[in-house]
């Protein structure tokens, strides 16, 4: 029983703490030209700007991954503990208007088993792989948008979590420092690290997203990040790499994530430049 009050109180304090982190927290607005800018950094670190890498699968991996953020599109069979984030985009994208294929709606799960049947149908250029391309590659600005839809959503929680867990002034003072300039306005190269990484690994908060209870998402490198580091992209790009060094070591074997290891930190650099 005394278990029990003790998970009702932390859930309790918890969503105190989110509510008031809604209220506090300050929604990232962008112009169209910034949105599209932002757009086209995060589809070069995802497929290197080709339009044939939209609709890709990595091999050894469960799922496919679609869009200028490479969305994770899992499988009728194999669903796993990684946020699914394509049905919730391709929703979005319908919402604001988006007409995809008719074949494809926020329910529909991969129409590849596997990376053998996507290979094939990568190589033959099958009608819904051309429809699916296509459909990606006349959204990609509303793709941006869902990111920055996303990151509004998901940071009053990673600063209720921050919070509950005595991490909120340097999670909020690191997010802020990114965010906004000496005279209050938004720095662009801020706004597309914050999009980027909590697009890339996550939010950092979900329990499921953890290798032995240590995760790697935006929270986690907010954590890390020197706040008196002179140049605050820099600081968030050393931490990004010590989290994502950190994955390499704490993954299951057979993930074999060193082999993205190189990709992760070139991405790391493009945080370090200062437009």
């Amino acid at each position: 029983m005394n278990g029990e009050k003790r998970v009702l109180r932390r859930a309790f304090i918890f969503y105190v703490l989110l509510f008031g982190a809604l209220s506090s927290a300050e929604s990232l607005r962008l112009s169209d030209a910034q949105a599209r800018q932002i757009a086209q950094k995060i589809w070069l670190n995802e497929g290197s700007g080709l339009k044939r890498k939209l609709v890709w699968w990595n091999q050894g991996e469960e799922f496919a991954s679609c869009g200028i953020g490479h969305f994770i599109w899992y499988t009728a069979e194999k669903p796993m503990r990684f946020w699914e984030a394509f049905p919730p985009m391709l929703r979005f994208l319908i919402a604001h208007g988006a007409r995809p294929p008719r074949w494809l709606t926020p329910r529909t799960h991969c129409i590849w088993p596997n990376y053998a049947a996507w290979k094939r149908a990568k190589a033959k250029q099958t009608k819904r792989m051309r429809e699916l391309t296509d459909f990606l590659e006349r959204t990609k600005g509303l793709q941006a948008r869902f990111m920055l839809h996303r990151l509004n959503g998901s940071y009053p929680k990673i600063l209720a979590y921050a919070r509950a867990h005595r991490q909120g002034k340097i999670v909020d003072g690191n997010y802020r420092r990114l965010l906004y300039r000496k005279d209050g306005t938004i720095d662009p190269q801020g706004a597309y690290i914050l999009i980027d990484y909590i697009n890339f690994k996550g939010d950092g908060i979900n329990p499921s997203e953890r290798y032995g209870g240590k995760g790697w998402g935006l929270y986690q490198v907010l954590t890390r990040m020197d706040p008196h580091a002179p140049d605050p992209h820099c600081a968030f790009a050393e931490a990004g790499k010590r989290v994502l060094e950190r994955l390499t070591h704490i993954a299951p074997p057979e993930r074999r994530l060193w082999r993205f290891k190189k990709g992760w930190f070139n991405r790391m650099r493009t945080y370090c430049r200062s437009r």
